[in-house]
């Protein structure tokens, strides 16, 4: 994972953390306040945390089993290039889907999933209540989603399974912060801001599928 990688993995995962991030796990955020609203602060903390250490796991091994499956395209600069341009190509169709925002990121973006989860959460009893959230905080992180789909492509393309799970743990740690400040950021950020961020980030995800096209074509050309 090169600087601008880096930096380009931690501009799309805050930026976007504020705008879709929000709009679309804001719901599990809320159920998560009903249940800690009678908890002390410190109870609070600990559940949100163990919560979210267990999105950020689940997204760490979802990054390694995808960055092992890009190894096998390390043989030859053949294979890289093709794996390269066709992440590319997908980072493309992925950013897109998010700035239309319509019909396929809808069809991406299935939301059974979702509502299977929820349904589980409102099931929560205190008994194991700490257990009880690692386990929803792990089946958040396995939700679908166009955000989770670029990272892991991006950890295809490292063609490892220890620094795609990097990007994965990087990219579920930046997202963190929108999730434990979400009471006071939800009337904050206007509707308008909200746009403007979440485009700026999507156009990261363009120029980075872009760039990443190029390279392999250019060392197939």
């Amino acid at each position: 994972m090169n600087e601008i990688g880096f930096a380009t993995i931690i501009s799309v995962a805050f930026l976007s953390s504020f705008t879709h991030c929000i709009g679309m796990c804001g719901g599990f955020a809320s159920i998560r306040q009903i249940y800690l609203r009678n908890t002390t602060s410190v109870k609070s903390m600990f559940l949100s945390l163990v919560y979210h250490l267990s999105r950020i796991l689940a997204y760490s091994l979802l990054g390694a089993c995808f960055g092992a499956f890009g190894a096998f395209f390390n043989f030859n600069l053949k294979q890289k290039s093709i794996l390269f341009f066709v992440v590319g190509l997908f980072m493309i169709f992925v950013a897109f889907a998010l700035w239309q925002r319509g019909e396929i990121l809808k069809f991406i973006e299935n939301d059974r999933f979702s509502k299977f989860i929820t349904k589980l959460m409102l099931k929560l009893k205190p008994k194991s209540w700490w257990l009880n959230f690692a386990i929803f905080g792990f089946l958040n992180g396995l939700l679908p989603c166009g955000l989770v789909y670029y990272f892991l492509a991006y950890s295809i393309a490292t063609q490892s399974a220890f620094m795609g799970a990097c990007v994965m743990i990087v990219f579920g740690i930046f997202t963190t912060p929108a999730f434990f400040l979400f009471r006071h950021l939800i009337n904050f950020i206007s509707d308008s801001n909200k746009l403007v961020i979440f485009k700026i980030s999507i156009a990261i995800i363009a120029l980075n599928g872009i760039y990443l096209t190029y390279l392999g074509f250019m060392a197939n050309a």
